[in-house]
Order: C-alpha cells, then structure tokens, then sequence
C-alpha cells in the first residue's frame, strides 16, 4: 500500500515542480498589462523591427541607431520592473516572483541584443557591433544605477538624447573594454539583485513615472514669466503641472547647446530631428496626465473661469492650440538659428520640418482627446513612429538628391488632417467623463 500510495505523491510534486520552475509562467501579464514596461518595451521592438529592415537594405547607420534604440527601451523597461519589485511590499513573500522577473529580464535584453548582433554578423555589418555593444553597456550602466537609487529612472530620458552619438562614442573605446565593461557591470547587477530591498522611495518613483511620464523637473513657479506662461496655456496644462512649461523651456536651450557642439565638433547630429520629436512626445504628456489623473477634472470644473462644460472644453481645446502654435514656434525658431549656423538648410527644408511638426502635434493632441484609458495614450505613441519614420525618409531622399516638393505636398495634407482631428477631438473630449451639463 506504501508503495502504490507513494507514486501518485511523486507525480504531482513533480507536476508541481515543474509548474514552479517555469520562469515565464505570467510574464505577458508583468511586462505587457504594465502601462510603464509595455511603453518603453513597445518602443524597443519596433526599433528591433525597423533595425531588421534597415540592415537588410544595407542601411548601416539607421540599423545601428534603431538596435540602440531597441536595446536602450528594453534596459529601461526592465529597470521600470525592478523598480516596481522595490516598490512592492509584497514581492519577497510571493514565491519565486522576483527571481521570475530577473530570468524575464535577462532574456529579454537578452533576445533584443542577441537579433541585432545576429543580424548584423549575416548580413556583414561587422562594423556595427562596437556600438551595439556600447548601447548594452550603457544599459546596464543605468539599471546598475536605478538599483542603487531609484532617483536614477529619472535620468531615462538622456539613454534616449546619448543614441545618435553613439556610433561616436564607439570609435573611440576599444571592444575589449567594453567587454570587460559588460562583465563588471553584470556581476555587479548580480549582487545588487541577492539583496534587492523593499525602497520607499521606489514607491514614489514608481507613481510619479505612471501620473508624469517618467520626467522630473524643479518647480519653478516662483519665476513671474513662467507663471504668466502656464496661464497662457490654462488649463492645457492643469494635469501635467509645471513640468510642460519647464519642458517647453529646456528643449530649444538643449537643442541650441547640441547643434553648436555639432557644429564645433563636427558631429553631424541629427538636433532638429531629435527636437521635433521630444515636442511630439511633449504634447503627447498632456493627455497622458490628463487620463492619469482623471479624477481631478470635477476640480478642474468646479474652478472659476469656466462656463459649464462646454466652457471647460472650450478653454481646453483653445490651451491646445496656443500650445501647438508654441511648439511650432519653438522648432522654427532652432531651425532658422541652426540653418544660419550650418548654411545647409534651404527654405523648403524648413517649411518641411516645421509643418510636419505641426501636424504630428495636432494628431497627437486631437486623437488624445478622444483617449479615455492608458492604453489608447500609448496607441498614439505611434503617431510619434511616424512622424520619425516620415522625417528620415525624407532627409534621406533630399541627400539622394531628391525633391522636397512632394513631401511639402504631403505636408499640407497632413497639416489639413491635424486640424480636422483637433476639431473631432474636441466633439470627443469628456464626453460622458464629466457632467453633461
């Protein structure tokens, strides 16, 4: 009888077993129904995707950018769940959930620089792989240090600044430094991850990353000009805060700083490309907050100022234009300073940075209005994909010699489009999120 009772024992331990030691078991549910890891993880595989076409067409330098990219999103995104475990109370009672999460990270970053480097040893672009391996590096770098300090995600956003100079930074560091940069950096995480602590701090990085887009930045408010600017742009920009105004001031000084640096060290950076795309992804914040914080429009409501709800709306859409024409301003400005600096860049090349920038802005604004979840604010990321992808293609063309006439032509369509999803969005806008009347 012992022996017969004692197999069936035997057989569902090891069913059990081997449940629990699957370490992707609930991985689509951790790092794709998390708004944060699914934003940044998303980015990365349509950089992974793109690089695949580009270095399949030979397009070296466009491969090399878009697998940092992709390696870069996927560091963050996995910085972005190692947060989240130190920001959960509960993450060392649940057996084997952070052990799951760092075998999920790993073969993630893992699989994302596996593909890069595979394809660009098929394909012949042995000269990329010095820079692939400076992106891992500096991911590394910056999960090693959120694991120090929390505080560090908030840096994220320079990963993405560092990528077009890269290749740069590449040439001038040996592979075999990096190689060894890679092994004392993983062995450094390893130990970080044995005594991965309850934070917190990772708490408030944690929430502060889903309500303000992962950015940072010092109030202000004190500043009488920025002051008279937010309520310029009231109540556009009620949910997000201060950070837009700060935002709308750091990115034309940032552009300005890196196109003389470019200038001065010939870099041949991409300033203006990179600058239209943070303002993109800038308005894009506003409904992110908007839809985060969702709650605080019967606030917004009960605030002087606003005849119902349809005042409301209306002063809205309104603080959605003069922020567009600000945006638009801001690039046109840095586009004539930069093209008097470089004397490279023709009228009809202004006109196309500048209006593809307005209608990429006005699309994402209007189609974020109609946005009544997380999940649609991160739907529109798309319109930021496009809006890269349209840009390059053209510059491509025009250093092929090609015409810009055809892309203007576009353009104005496109600008047309905006404008019509504005206005659509503005029929849309809290539609049955705040009282009717």
């Amino acid at each position: 009888m012992s022996v017969v009772h004692h197999k069936p024992m035997q057989t569902v331990k090891a069913k059990r077993t081997s449940q629990r030691m699957n370490p992707f078991k609930g991985m689509l549910r951790f790092w794709c129904f998390d708004i944060g890891s699914v934003s940044f993880l998303g980015t990365g595989l349509l950089g992974v995707i793109l690089g695949c076409i580009a270095a399949v067409y030979g397009k070296n330098d466009s491969a090399e950018l878009l697998f940092s990219m992709g390696i870069v999103s996927s560091s963050a995104a996995i910085a972005w769940q190692l947060i989240r475990l130190m920001a959960n109370e509960c993450a060392q009672l649940i057996p084997h959930y952070r052990r799951y999460i760092y075998i999920q990270s790993v073969a993630v970053l893992a699989s994302v620089f596996g593909i890069g480097v595979l394809f660009c040893l098929v394909l012949g672009l042995t000269a990329s792989l010095p820079t692939l391996v400076l992106a891992l590096v500096m991911s590394l770098t910056f999960i090693w240090l959120c694991l120090l300090s929390t505080q560090w995600f908030y840096a994220s956003f320079l990963l993405f600044v560092l990528m077009p100079f890269m290749s740069l930074i590449a040439s001038h560091i040996p592979l075999w430094l990096s190689t060894i940069a890679l092994l004392v950096l993983g062995v450094l995480i390893a130990r970080a991850c044995r005594v991965l602590p309850w934070r917190a701090e990772a708490r408030t990085v944690y929430l502060n990353g889903l309500e303000m887009g992962w950015f940072w930045l010092p109030n202000l408010q004190s500043m009488r000009i920025l002051s008279r600017f937010e309520r310029y742009l009231h109540p556009t920009n009620f949910f997000i805060g201060p950070m837009l105004t700060i935002l709308l001031l750091l990115l034309p000084i940032l552009a300005l700083a890196l196109g003389l640096l470019s200038y001065q060290f010939h870099w041949n950076a991409p300033v203006l490309l990179l600058l239209a795309q943070f303002s993109v992804i800038s308005c894009s914040l506003v409904h992110w907050s908007r839809v985060q914080r969702s709650r605080s429009t019967e606030t917004l409501l009960l605030m002087p100022g606003f005849n119902g709800r349809k005042g409301l709306i209306a002063a809205f859409c309104l603080g959605q234009q003069r922020l567009l024409n600000v945006v638009v301003g801001i690039m046109l400005m840095c586009t004539l300073l930069l093209g008097w600096l470089n004397a490279d860049l023709n009228w009809p090349l202004l006109a196309h940075l500048v209006l593809s920038t307005y209608w990429a802005c006005a699309l994402i604004l209007g189609f974020g209005c109609m946005c009544r979840r997380v999940l649609h604010i991160t739907l529109t990321m798309l319109i930021v994909a496009g809006h890269s992808l349209w840009v390059s293609i053209s510059l491509a063309s025009l250093r092929g010699g090609g015409s810009l006439v055809d892309w203007l032509l576009w353009d104005l369509l496109l600008v047309l489009l905006g404008q019509i999803v504005l206005f659509w969005g503005k029929k849309k806008l809290w539609q049955g999120d705040v009282i009717s009347r």
